[in-house]
């Protein structure tokens, strides 16, 4: 008869006990790749969210530093106060100011080839689309509202720019321009939902004497506000003061009534 030989090995009990430990390292292990994925989820939300919106202010501020300019500006300086000659480039509208859905009508001198009197450096060239505008507008895209940055260019189809005009067709992806008023899309209506466009017009207007011509400095206040499509918790609001580099210079004319109070410069240019 064989002698019986003791037990060896694990129990289930034992077994269970070691298999315990393991199994909390791996769901450490797990939470923390998904943890870590969620964190480079909003990582990239976030960080192209400030990027597509501070490309928006960004392109807002750098036109309106270069509006009002003139390849002919020196001409106007040395002119005397009984001349009326003005640059066409020199006055900027804004519309709606101090409101969430601001709108500027400015021009500058891309110095287009001269083919005839009204165009050329020194010329307002309407057809040639140095006449421009921004706006923020509210549109409706795949069903739901949004607000959109929208840009305006003239052309030979497009002669003038109405702040209130028709805006592109965002029934397809990207939007489309509408080329009878001039206005293309600027922001990403899937990405980015503008919320506010606000300008403050804070220009010192300098007026004119029996010797000396007015001026009007202009500084505008800009502030854009905006949330991420899909995700509100993503928001934030950029401000930017814009020191337009051309002043608008008024004459002391003999032959008209001089303008003493600088509102020929809050004018759209080209009327």
């Amino acid at each position: 008869m064989m002698p019986s030989l003791p037990a060896r090995g694990f129990g289930l009990i034992e077994l269970m006990v070691s298999v315990v430990p393991g199994l909390v390292v791996s769901g450490a292990a797990v939470a923390f790749v998904l943890s870590s994925l969620d964190s480079n989820t909003d990582f990239v939300r976030s960080a192209r969210f400030n990027q597509d919106l501070r490309s928006n202010m960004d392109f807002v501020t750098r036109e309106l530093r270069r509006a009002g300019y003139d390849e002919n500006a020196m001409k106007y300086i040395a002119l005397t106060a009984s001349n009326n000659t003005t640059s066409p480039f020199s006055s900027i509208k804004v519309v709606r100011a101090e409101a969430d859905n601001s709108c500027v009508i400015y021009a500058y001198d891309s110095k287009t080839a001269g083919n005839g009197t009204s165009t050329g450096p020194g010329r307002l060239d309407v057809a040639g689309g140095e006449l421009r505008a921004i706006r923020r507008m509210t549109r409706t895209v795949s069903g739901k509202l949004v607000g959109v940055m929208e840009v305006a260019q003239s052309s030979a189809a497009a002669t003038s720019i109405d702040c209130d005009a028709d805006g592109p067709d965002y029934a397809s992806y990207p939007a489309s321009c509408n080329t009878g008023t001039g206005w293309c899309p600027l922001s990403d209506p899937l990405q980015l939902d503008i919320t506010r466009f606000r300008i403050i017009d804070s220009s010192l207007w300098n007026p004119p004497t029996a010797v000396s011509h007015g001026s009007k400095i202009r500084d505008l206040e800009l502030t854009m506000s905006g949330v991420l499509v899909g995700a509100n918790e993503y928001t934030r609001e950029m401000q930017s003061s814009v020191r337009v580099r051309a002043e608008c210079l008024r004459p002391v004319a003999a032959s008209s009534t001089p303008d003493t109070t600088g509102t020929l410069c809050d004018t759209a240019p080209g009327t």
